[in-house]
């Protein structure tokens, strides 16, 4: 059974939250510009599941960040909103990939900080899906912090130097609807429009309608049978083989899958995999990068090539 403990934000419930492709594509090229101008600043990082978190200062407040790329904004916990005195405003729902539905409120925080850079004014939603000194660290985030997420050293790096990613996997990714869609296989099959995800711990969604196109079916695991085959909308209890590059190992990913097509796309992936050892979110030069098992020099040679 695939644990969802964080949440993409549906289109067509928080229209508010959303920029148009050119006004996203104006701020992702802005914040590129500071990106260029910072030294890297490596942290240590936690681990809540498999997913990675830094701590970072809202308001002042200490706080405990969750690196969330399936996250179109910055969200916080009530009682952490509280602490910081962030008024909420503007009601509105998420829609989590568990079915459930939670409330938000938007607020700003007038002083977001982690390691040695503050930043000023940042938008965010109060979330009651999040519960003590809790945040999630999405889109808004990313924007100003390009991030080196090395999972075997347990370190996130902001701002990595660019002969680091060089040496990684990178797919391009569109950002448009503020979380990273790319092309990703799945059992044989390489499908677009899925969301890589690093703040879902336990697997992924899949949408009924792309089951058809895989080239090997799902597999059903026998130690399932004994679940309830539906969870809030989702049939769960089978799994996949999916791999973000050509020429690596594939990770098998426990996989539910939905009738109606998750947020709107065909899929929500799960990147913290066992062979994923670091990861780089680039969002100014709109890539995510994979340092993956099975790596080949000829890739390098390429990513060093190719214009960012």
């Amino acid at each position: 059974m695939v644990i969802y403990a964080r949440k993409v934000m549906r289109p067509t419930i928080a229209l508010g939250l959303f920029l148009s492709t050119f006004a996203v594509l104006l701020v992702v090229e802005r914040e590129a510009a500071s990106a260029r101008a910072a030294a890297p600043v490596t942290l240590s990082s936690g681990l809540s599941a498999s997913r990675a978190t830094i701590p970072v200062s809202i308001n002042g407040r200490r706080a405990s960040c969750v690196l969330d790329t399936g996250s179109s904004a910055i969200l916080v916990s009530p009682m952490l909103a509280h602490d910081a005195g962030l008024s909420g405003e503007g009601g509105t729902f998420e829609v989590a990939p568990d079915g459930r539905t939670y409330a938000d409120r938007e607020t700003e925080i007038s002083r977001f900080a982690v390691s040695r850079f503050a930043v000023p004014d940042v938008h965010a939603l109060i979330s009651s899906n999040l519960t003590g000194y809790n945040a999630l660290c999405g889109y808004d985030f990313f924007t100003r912090f390009p991030s080196l997420i090395d999972r075997d050293r347990r370190t996130v790096t902001l701002f990595p130097a660019p002969s680091k990613i060089a040496r990684m996997h990178c797919l391009r990714v569109d950002l448009a609807p503020r979380v990273p869609l790319a092309t990703v296989e799945i059992n044989g099959t390489w499908l677009n429009q899925s969301v890589l995800d690093s703040g879902m711990s336990g697997g992924g969604a899949l949408w009924d309608g792309v089951r058809e196109r895989l080239r090997s079916p799902l597999v059903s695991g026998a130690g399932e049978m004994d679940q309830p085959p539906m969870r809030h909308g989702f049939s769960c209890g089978a799994s996949a083989f999916v791999r973000f590059a050509t020429g690596t190992a594939t990770s098998s990913m426990p996989m539910c899958t939905e009738e109606e097509r998750p947020d709107g796309y065909n899929g929500i992936i799960e990147t913290n995999l066992p062979d994923v050892h670091a990861m780089a979110v680039d969002y100014p030069h709109r890539r995510i990068c994979f340092d993956v098992a099975s790596f080949s020099q000829a890739w390098s040679r390429f990513n060093t090539l190719r214009s960012p």
